[in-house]
């Protein structure tokens, strides 16, 4: 059997399958709404809308770029849908609480290990 032959069909990226459409072989959206990640995509399009997504993305000049905000775009969907009050400010002020936590906690055990050492060197 030949192997330059084989014929691999990838499914239709996230964004295609959005807008019913056949997915080209070099599709511009594929790399950054595969379809792997389309629960995600239909997030992001609930919040932004496609013809959005689109023009976004056409804006973004390098492939850096638009990896980046594609993946942004995603996470922005995600974050609406998990708190649709705060969104993406609501998951950032959320982890800014937890760092304050563990930083407190942190100071603690910091002066505990002080206190265990004075003992320590006063039992000596």
């Amino acid at each position: 059997m030949d192997v330059s032959r084989v014929n691999v069909k990838r499914a239709p990226c996230a964004l295609c399958t959005t807008k019913n459409k056949r997915c080209p072989k070099k599709c511009d959206f594929a790399p950054y709404f595969p379809a792997e990640r389309q629960s995600e995509y239909e997030n992001a399009h609930k919040l932004f809308g496609t013809s959005n997504i689109i023009k976004m993305m056409r804006f973004a000049s390098k492939d850096k770029q638009k990896d980046l905000l594609g993946s942004s775009i995603l996470m922005e969907g995600d974050a609406w849908k998990k708190d649709p009050a705060r969104g993406g400010f609501g998951m950032i002020q959320k982890l800014k609480w937890q760092i304050e936590l563990r930083k407190i906690y942190l100071n603690e055990l910091k002066e505990k290990i002080k206190v265990e050492k004075e003992q320590t060197e006063l039992r000596l």
